[in-house]
């Protein structure tokens, strides 16, 4: 089975709507409101890379498959970047070189599995250089590199741009064609969003709920009307911008209102505004939801809330359109997100949670209120469940 049919039947049991080839479409009210939904103002951006600085790595979680305990990663305690990628996680080190840790799918170990198919121990990817930092989309690694290009391994759909799917598996690094100029890329499942450092956005990927935009298609390409990102997310079935007008923009699927739009329903392949933030500097994304971060920290969330991300203790699944501030949070500097769980690090270093459960002692919350998750140390940025430290001495 190609990897596209095989993404095509994951969206369809997790329940995202298909359109039929062929099928006769009608214009619907959802349709009518997000042809009359507001515009994005234009704005210039010049988004620059964030630089971490060398710093602990800690597991908070699990990575599947894997024998890695959680607490801190040996061999990782000066790394600048990392990436959870499902089974797998990465590491960027401070001289450029990549190493990798966790159990073999689709190649995403770059064929530094043992003979019996696993590996726990962190170790160095051959032939990748000058890394400055390291994303996960799906089962694919993507390493932005000093001058701006990408190289991937992984699943090779993804790894290869969206034009492979004679073979599963990318386990050799290799440049991501038509792709550079690269300040940052957004984690993901099943397309791959790279943010460039004039404000324009590349994706490529399936594209079935058009967060790529038009035109149809998997392969690379520049996200139309984009007005000057600073931030990116890929909230599953939308792309979600914050623009350097400090507001926050949308196209893709709005059938979880991350388009801003009532009623519910239909999708856009053309950005939209959703009202009622302003002076945004960060989005987040993760399953069905987005979060906005404004100048002042404070946080905002909406779309799918089955998991209680809008951190009001409801966990019923129901849909957020109109973004709601997050209570009980102190002001953030950053946010992320992974899956159904909602990220935050404060002033002082410190991380929240909300949403999605963690599991692992000492690192355990419990459900959709935001809570403190007690580290060894303050933190910098979170990849799925690992973390990155701020540097100690």
């Amino acid at each position: 089975m190609s990897t596209a049919n095989r993404i095509l039947r994951r969206m369809t049991a997790a329940g995202l709507l298909l359109i039929t080839v062929g099928a006769t479409v009608s214009c619907t009210a959802a349709d009518r409101a997000l042809i009359g939904a507001p515009q994005c103002s234009d704005a210039d951006a010049s988004p620059s890379r964030v630089q971490h600085d060398p710093g602990q790595a800690v597991l908070i979680g699990s990575v599947a498959r894997s024998a890695l305990p959680p607490g801190p990663i040996d061999g990782w305690e000066r790394v600048i970047s990392v990436a959870h990628a499902g089974t797998a996680i990465a590491a960027v080190h401070p001289d450029g070189r990549v190493s990798v840790a966790g159990t073999e799918q689709d190649g995403i170990l770059a064929g530094l599995a043992g003979p019996d198919g696993g590996l726990v121990e962190p170790r160095t990817v051959e032939g990748v250089t000058g890394a400055v930092s390291v994303a996960a989309v799906g089962s694919t690694f993507l390493v932005t590199h000093r001058d701006g290009t990408l190289t991937a391994w992984g699943e090779s759909f993804i790894a290869s741009g969206g034009e492979r799917e004679d073979t599963r598996e990318q386990p050799t690094p290799q440049r991501v064609s038509d792709v550079d100029d690269v300040v940052s890329v957004a984690h993901g499942s099943m397309s791959a969003l790279a943010l460039r450092s004039d404000g324009s956005v590349r994706g490529w990927g399936i594209n079935l709920t058009q967060l790529l935009g038009e035109p149809d298609g998997t392969r690379v390409r520049t996200i139309r009307d984009v007005p000057g990102a600073v931030s990116i997310a890929n909230a599953g079935g939308a792309t979600v911008v914050a623009s350097g007008a400090g507001e926050v923009c949308a196209l893709g699927n709005n059938v979880h209102g991350l388009l801003g739009v009532e009623p519910l329903g239909g999708q856009s392949p053309r950005v939209v505004r959703i009202e009622g933030l302003q002076r945004v500097e960060q989005v987040a994304g993760g399953h069905n939801f987005a979060l906005a971060r404004d100048s002042a920290g404070g946080v905002w969330a909406w779309g799918r809330n089955d998991s209680g991300i809008s951190g009001e203790g409801d966990a019923a699944d129901t849909a957020i359109s109109v973004p709601r501030r997050v209570p009980g949070l102190p002001p953030l500097r950053w946010i992320g997100a992974a899956d159904f769980t909602a990220y935050g690090i404060d002033d002082d270093g410190g991380l929240w949670a909300w949403g999605g459960r963690l599991t692992q002692e000492p690192y355990v919350t419990n459900g959709p209120r935001p809570q403190r998750v007690p580290l060894p140390g303050p933190a910098q940025y979170v990849s799925g469940d690992v973390v990155l430290l701020e540097p100690t001495g």
